[in-house]
């Protein structure tokens, strides 16, 4: 029997060093961000002028949340090139605090939440809990009388709340044979009883009637919240105007199995695809691939990650929104060359990264049978005849070719026939810019899970897959030739 090829495994511990700092899209983005800045590229502000140049290395943030790398080829002023775009999303299924949370139960406080996304509730029980987002403040500026309003990143990575299940011994034959969780009722967690919060938490003063007043901002949340959020923050619990809070597994991630070789993590989907999108732009800034074609430098590259995925898409901050063409415009705009947008757009390519589903062993009749993707045997090329992802004949065959410059694996995937599909940002990004498109992704396991799992090795591939999707698009492309048209 032949021994299996060894793998690069750095990317691996690259992206766990990487996802174990977020916890929310703001997170995600804000780790991007450091990353991008220690590799030399500039940030640009939405709400000034864009001053680009060819060679330079670049990217722009939106709500915190979304964010979008891009290098301009030296040679892309010459009016042969076009924009590869890799795009995914940085949002997760998770439980996100409601604007009131406070709930008392039984002598308990717990924390009221919404439902963000898909997810699968029932492997949230039984895990402790951090807490990860933003926090709006507002307080006087230094050296000032005058107040402001400040954003603040907040991720506290220790268990703070924790959802029980019932205990078998409460439950009916009926319930224990199909559990199911009521997202109203089950899904609350958990923050401290009654009693520790009076022995801690200082009694409230009576006659601050603006800190004791129930409709205000501190009558929203438990004081244990609010102190516990203060204490990070460095501020008052009454300076605390609003919460954006994603609930997170506390646990870290790590790699696992006994040869190390699968990778447990939340937010698998999809911090991988974004994370290793953005890897790949740095690392071919830096000259790390050897076997680009010379062509490649007549191209933009984009790494992009939006938010709302989960939800649809359709915010300010997502993909079914006008922020990809804006600023598309703004960097032609700022090269003079505003009025070529049709025909760059007509060169250009849209590769959609979302996690594909890997066959499960234990449940491989959900698959259909010559489509079943292997974890550790490389990325997969999604299709289906409907568009829910956006591969057709030509851009999978554009795909395979990267996939042989590069010496990436690939594997093929669609749903069966009597099983719904799944979508990405792939359609809507496709339709809203007029851009050829490919949906791919690597295979995992119990993807919207509170804890997801993918293979080592594939994240390599992945990696590889970005780099040679820039290094030779523009070549393979060019290449193309309709011969009875």
């Amino acid at each position: 029997m032949a021994k299996a090829e060894a793998v690069d495994n750095a990317p691996a511990h690259e992206f766990l060093k990487y996802v174990n700092t977020t916890g929310s899209p703001y997170h995600s983005v804000s780790s991007l961000k450091a990353l991008l800045l220690a590799k030399g590229f500039r940030e640009l502000d939405e709400r000034s002028g864009w001053d680009v140049a060819p060679g330079g290395n670049y990217f722009v943030i939106r709500n915190h949340s979304a964010i979008a790398a891009f290098h301009i080829g030296s040679e892309f002023v010459t009016g042969h090139g076009g924009i590869d775009i890799i795009a995914g999303h940085t949002d997760s299924p998770c439980l996100r605090l409601r604007p009131n949370t406070t709930v008392e139960k039984e002598g308990y406080l717990q924390i009221g939440v919404e439902c963000y996304g898909g997810g699968l509730w029932h492997t949230w029980f039984d895990r402790g809990l951090g807490l990860a987002g933003k926090v709006m403040v507002r307080r006087k500026a230094p050296q000032s009388t005058q107040e402001r309003l400040e954003i603040h990143f907040v991720r506290i990575d220790r268990s703070v709340c924790i959802l029980p299940n019932l205990a078998i011994h409460l439950r009916t034959a009926e319930e224990r044979d199909a559990f199911k969780v009521h997202r109203e009722n089950h899904l609350m967690p958990i923050l401290c009883s009654k009693v520790r919060e009076q022995l801690v938490e200082p009694p409230p003063d009576k006659n601050d009637k603006k800190n004791n007043d129930k409709t205000g901002k501190n009558g929203r949340h438990h004081a244990p919240l609010l102190s516990l959020l203060a204490g990070e923050l460095g501020c008052q619990p009454e300076e605390i105007v609003d919460l954006d809070l994603c609930l997170m597994d506390a646990t870290p991630s790590r790699l696992c199995g006994v040869y190390d070789e699968f990778l447990e993590s939340p937010r698998l989907d999809n911090l991988v695809s974004s994370w290793a999108a953005i890897k790949a732009l740095m690392d071919l800034c830096e000259g790390c691939h050897s076997h680009a074609d010379p062509a490649c430098h007549q191209d933009i590259w984009v790494a992009v990650a939006f938010d709302h995925e989960e939800i649809g898409s359709t915010t300010w901050a997502g993909a079914d929104s006008a922020a990809m063409e804006t600023w598309i415009v703004r960097i032609l705009r700022g090269l003079k060359m505003e009025d070529r947008l049709a025909e760059v757009i007509a060169r250009s390519f849209l590769m959609s990264a979302d996690m594909a589903h890997g066959v499960h062993p234990n449940y491989a009749d959900k698959h259909q049978p010559q489509h079943k993707p292997l974890l550790q045997k490389g990325v997969v090329l999604k299709e289906n005849i409907n568009q829910r992802y956006t591969t057709h004949a030509l851009t999978s065959a554009i795909f395979r070719e990267i996939c042989r410059c590069g010496n990436v694996p690939m594997q093929d995937f669609v749903v069966k026939n009597d099983s719904p599909c799944g979508s990405t940002v792939g359609p809507m990004l496709s339709a809203k810019l007029g851009i050829r498109a490919i949906d791919v992704g690597i295979p995992q396991w119990a993807m919207h899970s509170c804890r997801e799992t993918c293979g080592a090795d594939d994240i390599t591939h992945y990696l590889n897959l970005f780099k040679a999707f820039f290094g030779y698009f523009r070549a393979i492309d060019n290449g193309i030739v309709a011969v009875n048209s």
